[in-house]
C-alpha cells in the first residue's frame, strides 16, 4: 500500500490482470473445434454402425426364417425340436439384435447417456446370452437328440393312424381324434421330405397302434410311395435311414451358414458395446467439461 502511494497509485487506479495473448486465445479456440469436429465423427459413426448393426439383425433373421421354414414339417411333428433348433434360437436373437440396433441410433441420434447405457447393457446381454445357447446346445446335444427321439418314436407307436382308420374315426365322430389326424398327416410329410422312415430305422414301424402284430411301414416311408408298398416283403422299396439321422444331416449342412452368421453378429457385438462407450465418454465430455 505504501510503495503504491509512493509511486503515486490507489488502490481504485491498480491495473486488472492482462488478457492472455492473442496466440493462447486462438490455440484454445482451435482445440474446442477439433474436439466439436471429433464428437460430430464419433457420433456419426456410431450412427452409420448401429444402422449396420440393424441391417445384420435382418440378414439374421432372414436367414433362420428361412432355415426354419424350409423344414416346417419336422418342427409341427416335434415341438421340442422347434424349440431347441438352431434357426429358433435365429429367429429370437435376429429380434433383439433388431431392437438393440434401433435403441443405439436412437441413443446416438438424441445424445442421449441413459439409451446409451441401455444400448450397452442390451447387447452384453443379448452376447451373453448367445454364448450361453451356444456352450448348452454343445454340451448338451446327445440329450436333445434322446428327447426328439423318445417324442418322435411315442408318436409312431401311440399316436399314428392310416388314411383309412382316419376316415373310419370321423364317420364314428365319438371316437375322432383331431390330434392324431394331424400328427399322421405332418409325420408323412417329414418321412417324405427326408426320405427317411421311423426314428432309428424303419423297424420302429413294427407292431405298433396302426396295425398291431404286422411288419409293415407306411407308404410315406416307401421311395416311391404307392399303395400296398409298405406291407411286410417290400423291403427293398423302402427308405432305410432314420428320420433322427435325417434331421441331424440337414442341421449339419445348414449348420455353416447359421454359424458363420453367429460370428458375425458377436464381432458386431464386441465393436458395438466399445463404440458405446466411446460415445457415452463423449457426450459426458461435452457437457461436463474438466
Amino acid at each position: 500500500m505504501a510503495d503504491h502511494h509512493r509511486r503515486g497509485f490507489t488502490d481504485e487506479d491498480e491495473e486488472p490482470f492482462p488478457p492472455p495473448p492473442r496466440n493462447i486465445r486462438r490455440q484454445n479456440s482451435v482445440d474446442m473445434g477439433r474436439e466439436k469436429t471429433s464428437f460430430s465423427i464419433v457420433k456419426y459413426i456410431f450412427f452409420v454402425f448401429n444402422i449396420f448393426l440393424w441391417l445384420l439383425g435382418c440378414a439374421v433373421l432372414a436367414v433362420a426364417i428361412w432355415v426354419w421354414s424350409s423344414r416346417g414339417t419336422s418342427v409341427a411333428v416335434i415341438p421340442t425340436y422347434s424349440f431347441l433348433s438352431s434357426s429358433s434360437l435365429g429367429i429370437i436373437a435376429g429380434i433383439l439384435v433388431l431392437a438393440v440396433g434401433f435403441l443405439g441410433c436412437c441413443g446416438a441420434f438424441f445424445e442421449n447417456q441413459c439409451l446409451l447405457i441401455g444400448y450397452f447393457v442390451l447387447v452384453l446381454l443379448v452376447f451373453a446370452l448367445e454364448v450361453t445357447a451356444g456352450t448348452l446346445g454343445f454340451v448338451y446335444k446327445g440329450k436333445v437328440r434322446e428327447i426328439v427321439r423318445s417324442e418322435l418314436t411315442g408318436g409312431i407307436r401311440h399316436d399314428y393312424l392310416t388314411v383309412v382308420q382316419l376316415n373310419a374315426q370321423i364317420l364314428n365322430s365319438t371316437h375322432y381324434d383331431p390330434d392324431a389326424e394331424g400328427w399322421s398327416t405332418k409325420l408323412d410329410s417329414l418321412q417324405r421330405d427326408l426320405k427317411c422312415c421311423g426314428a432309428d430305422n424303419y423297424t420302429d414301424w413294427y407292431d405298433v397302434r396302426a396295425w398291431p402284430g404286422q411288419r409293415q411301414v407306411p407308404e410315406s416311408c416307401c421311395k416311391s410311395p404307392t399303395p400296398g408298398c409298405g406291407v411286410e416283403g417290400n423291403l427293398h422299396l423302402w427308405h432305410k435311414r432314420g428320420c433322427i439321422d435325417e434331421m441331424d444331416y440337414w442341421l449339419t449342412r445348414h449348420m455353416y451358414i447359421m454359424g458363420v452368421t453367429g460370428v458375425a453378429v458377436a464381432s458386431v457385438q464386441i465393436l458395438a458395446m466399445v463404440a458405446a462407450i466411446a460415445q457415452f465418454c463423449y457426450i459426458r465430455s461435452k457437457r461436463f467439461p474438466l
